[in-house]
């Protein structure tokens, strides 16, 4: 078969988890120009699309590879050769151009400070970020940065990166994400080059930055290789920054060891964006996409976004692209027409079961657990939080949120309510775990 009939089977296995118009314009001008027994090749339309795809869609490509080829494959993506053929991203399996030998593995060109739009939500986490460049390895060694997806934690754990290496020539830089870290070990164990595995992490990083270290949560082998990583490291004056969507002592599963070393130097956290930064950011990311942003559209994306920067910086690309595609200037009007859902979204239907099921994925427990009869203190908050969140996302009233409960007495529902909606006027954590918990389920949330 020819090999760029395979990519578009792969394309269709994409579809099945993403919407085709969004793919068509992530991946439009993308073909496959080789294929071996280990990877294939793919060139795509230019660097800053080859970033988004390995970010958004690189584990899952990866993922079908096997069912498309018959094997699991690495994914190489090119440009074409008038594009500057620097690396410009690494997840572990799918990789882009690079020169054989580079003092940055895995970093995004374009996440710098310099793109990085600061306000009151991150101005700790950015600064943290800035100390750790003039002092790597000082005082804030490990830097843990927390907060919702989207926020821009990836952004600025890249900044560091870049800015490391342009401060410090002979230093040399390893990004991953934790997922990474546990993939590459069990391939390292299966092919038997542990000792590889450990001197790229142990040896050969002089700055190692680790994204979404939650996903270590209940992870036994992986977080006591990953212990030994970090000691390595710290004990050989080598900087460590993490991200993760909750702090520390909220990652269930996490061995009491590595949680006190994350604790051990400076933990930051990142909130969603006030409307001021929120503007800012628009307005920065359409600069970088090539296009004037009207102040009535971006006052209008201000008043519906739900605060992922993430998400931002994917609506304002496809305005790009659909502006460039349609040959029509991008206005309030003509993004109206293109993004009818933007701004006349669906309202979220939310169930009293979704939100069990969230609120105890989120704790690490189990739906039996929130609806159950026991009262321990590791039950009792995810269990008032639920009912919170059913209480003001529901209709049901509280004798009917009862039952939902495991048929608790309508008093026990409102008592529970009462002291989430007290406690989460002057409780910043609480109230920033419940924001997570409504954007998990789609809400949008002020």
């Amino acid at each position: 078969m020819d090999v760029n009939a395979q990519w578009d089977r792969l394309l269709l296995c994409l579809q099945r988890d993403h919407d085709a118009a969004d793919l068509d314009v992530w991946f439009q001008g993308a073909r496959a120009l080789d294929l071996d027994d280990e990877r294939l090749v793919v060139e795509a339309s230019n660097r800053y699309y080859v970033g988004w795809i390995v970010e958004n869609y690189g584990p899952q490509l990866r993922g079908y590879t096997e069912e498309v080829f018959g094997r699991p494959l690495d994914i190489e993506f090119v440009v074409p050769e008038q594009e500057d053929a620097q690396e410009i991203a690494h997840d572990g399996t799918i990789t882009t151009r690079a020169p054989a030998r580079t003092r940055a593995t895995g970093l995004v060109a374009a996440r710098t400070f310099d793109t990085f739009v600061v306000g009151e939500c991150n101005k700790l986490a950015h600064a943290a970020a800035q100390a750790v460049c003039d002092d790597p390895a000082g005082r804030y060694n490990p830097l843990y940065i927390y907060g919702a997806t989207g926020l821009g934690k990836t952004h600025l754990m890249h900044a560091i990166g870049h800015e490391v290496v342009r401060r410090y020539p002979s230093a040399r830089v390893v990004y991953c994400t934790a997922e990474d870290f546990t993939n590459e070990m069990i391939n390292a164990i299966r092919y038997k080059s542990t000792e590889a595995f450990r001197s790229r992490y142990r040896e050969e990083a002089t700055l190692l930055l680790v994204d979404d270290i939650q996903f270590l949560s209940g992870k036994e082998r992986t977080q006591e290789e990953f212990f030994f990583t970090f000691n390595a490291l710290q004990g050989q004056g080598r900087q460590i920054v993490i991200t993760s969507d909750v702090e520390p002592r909220d990652i269930k599963g996490l061995e009491p060891r590595l949680r006190t070393r994350f604790e051990g130097g400076l933990v930051a956290d990142m909130q969603p964006p006030d409307p001021e930064t929120l503007l800012a950011i628009l307005r920065r990311k359409a600069d970088d996409a090539g296009f004037h942003l009207p102040d009535d559209l971006a006052h209008a994306i201000a008043e519906v976004a739900q605060g992922s920067v993430r998400e931002l910086e994917g609506l304002i690309h496809r305005l790009e692209v659909l502006g460039r595609v349609r040959h029509e200037p991008i206005t309030l009007e003509f993004a109206r027409e293109q993004l009818p859902k933007l701004f006349v979204p669906d309202v979220p239907v939310v169930t009293v079961p979704a939100i069990i099921e969230v609120v105890a994925r989120f704790f690490n427990l189990r739906s039996a657990d929130i609806t159950g009869q026991r009262r321990t203190r590791a039950l009792t908050l995810p269990r008032h939080i639920a009912m919170f969140l059913a209480r003001e996302h529901t209709r049901l009233s509280f004798p009917e949120l009862g039952k939902e409960f495991g048929n608790r007495d309508h008093s026990t529902i409102q008592h529970g309510v009462r002291k989430i909606a007290s406690e989460v006027q002057g409780d910043p954590e609480l109230r920033h775990k419940v924001r997570i918990l409504e954007q998990t389920l789609g809400l949008r949330t002020s």
